[in-house]
């Protein structure tokens, strides 16, 4: 089925158009070759089966012949809000007039193998003859008609999901794009000011800053557009990252990691730990005059992949008086959660919480699902 304006009749070959009517026409026919022998053994008259194929499965031919005028008139018009009444009125006229032409196209061609004596002598027989069988015509026009909106239906159906597919997709896209965008001009700043501090005073440092940072920046090139990656790759943009951040800080951040071998192949979305990791080191560590920690694991856990992403910051004072009360979410924490809402729906739980003892934790759970074809790999 073809996507667009044009029909399903329109958009197949002339090919395939054709042995499709003649197909389920001819099979039409048959079953009511069928029943027409079994019928007329019933009742004491019976027909051969040549009389019954020349009586049913010519007049299922004739209706395959004219069914490419009822389906253009479908398409030319359609039913539906608004247009009913007139295109009704030609829907009406149509399937008398098909009911007409097709009864006495038969008449005239397989009639008068089957049962010569009752083909029309006259007008009066032949108007006899067609009222016997118009209530039928008119019901097989109607079949065909519902058939064809049917189908139409169905494909706007589908174009409508695979549109709504479409857009979810390109917004998924655009909103990585976005957290890149703000992600860039925040670190790279502040990166390229701790480079220009450590140029005179420490310059093999400043050096090795400048390597990490083009690493990293390479990683960042290699992975647009990427929606999903597998948790080691996760990882090691966050490693890269984390390096660059380590030397900012000097001896003031460590970092620990807890990261389950086994779902190193698991898939994840791109960037999803690195607002949380920064929310951390911004909000949290920077704060901190002591040795700043920053936890994150990675393990299965019940079926599902829990990512887990702790600083030892000082928490609010309103957060260490009531535990309970809601964490206010920030841009970065905000777009992480709408992210996973449209990638997994209700199949994922996070949790942001502040601890007693001081710091915040950021728990993100999500099916573990196998990362089997992920571009951009390094």
């Amino acid at each position: 089925m073809e996507t667009g304006h044009r029909t399903w009749w329109g958009s197949s070959s002339v090919g395939i158009r054709f042995w499709t009517v003649f197909g389920l026409w001819s099979g039409y026919g048959v079953f009511n070759m069928v029943v027409v022998h079994y019928r007329s053994m019933l009742f004491g008259k019976p027909m051969s089966w040549t009389d019954c194929a020349l009586y049913e499965l010519t007049f299922a031919w004739i209706w395959a012949a004219v069914t490419p005028l009822v389906l253009s008139l479908s398409k030319r018009f359609p039913l539906g809000r608004g247009q009913s009444a007139r295109n009704g009125a030609v829907h009406l006229a149509g399937a008398f007039f098909c009911a007409v032409l097709t009864k006495t196209v038969w008449d005239f061609t397989a009639l008068p193998f089957v049962a010569p004596s009752m083909v029309p002598v006259d007008l009066d027989t032949f108007l006899k003859s067609v009222m016997r069988a118009l209530d039928f015509g008119v019901l097989h026009y109607l079949i065909i008609l519902v058939c064809h909106h049917a189908l139409e239906y169905y494909r706007k159906y589908e174009d409508g999901r695979l549109r709504a597919s479409q857009l979810e997709a390109k917004l998924a896209n655009a909103q990585l794009h976005a957290l890149k965008m703000q992600l860039h001009p925040h670190f790279l700043f502040n990166t390229l000011h701790s480079i220009s501090e450590l140029v005179h005073d420490d310059p093999a440092r400043a050096e090795t800053m400048i390597v990490r940072l083009s690493d990293f920046l390479r990683l960042t090139l290699d992975h647009v557009g990427v929606p999903q990656v597998p948790v080691e790759e996760e990882i090691d943009f966050l490693r890269r990252y984390l390096d660059i951040e380590k030397m900012r800080f000097e001896d003031r951040l460590t970092v620990e990691w807890d990261i389950d071998p086994t779902i190193r192949h698991v898939s994840v979305p791109n960037l999803i730990l690195q607002p949380l990791v920064e929310n951390a080191i911004k909000h949290g560590l920077s704060r901190n005059t002591d040795e700043g920690v920053l936890r994150i694991s990675c393990k299965a856990d019940d079926g599902k992949l829990s990512m887990k992403v702790f600083n030892n910051g000082p928490a609010p004072q309103r957060a260490t008086a009531n535990l309970q009360e809601p964490v206010r979410e920030g841009v970065g924490l905000n777009n992480t959660r709408s992210r996973l809402e449209r990638i997994y729906g209700g199949d994922h739980h996070i949790d942001f919480r502040h601890s007693a003892e001081g710091g915040f934790e950021v728990t993100i759970r999500i099916p573990i699902r196998p990362a089997t074809a992920v571009a951009g790999a390094i």
